[in-house]
């Protein structure tokens, strides 16, 4: 387990966090906001101070967002990647949000290469149509061979 920085010396201004990161300053505000950020220390005149090891969280959350999940489901994420502790029970939810993005990638995964396979076909070899429907409330995508 990590544990957070409570060196003064050593913490860090919402601008300076977010330059070290890559993010703006209402990025980090909104991460605190959803909970993705512990909420950081506050100066005699309020003014945020943050431990670098934030970065880390920053990171994680950005990494779990180009895997495409949602901000919502980074929260729980984002602390076990980042190395904080965890109840058994925020454990397996996390558990049951990485396997259902490994099992939509899957099936992304699949529908990429019927298209690829079309898409690479000659004219004659193999016809296919793209049909759209949708799954779970999203737009999908399938490939099927004409018949």
């Amino acid at each position: 387990m990590t544990k957070l920085s409570d060196d003064t010396a050593s913490l860090v201004s919402i601008g300076q966090l977010a330059r070290e990161t890559g993010v703006s300053s209402r990025t980090i505000r909104y991460y605190e906001e959803l909970g993705i950020l512990p909420e950081p220390k506050r100066s005699p005149g309020g003014t945020r101070k943050y431990p670098r090891e934030y970065g880390g969280y920053i990171a994680a959350a950005l990494a779990l967002k180009d895997l495409g999940f949602r901000l919502e489901e980074v929260r729980p994420l984002a602390r076990l990647a980042a190395g904080r502790s965890v109840s058994q029970g925020q454990r397996d939810a996390a558990a049951q949000l990485v396997e259902e993005k490994i099992e939509s990638l899957a099936r992304q995964v699949t529908v990429l290469r019927r298209l690829h396979a079309s898409v690479r076909a000659a004219d004659t070899e193999l016809p296919v149509s793209a049909v759209l429907g949708t799954a779970g409330g999203r737009p999908t995508l399938a490939i099927v061979p004409d018949v």
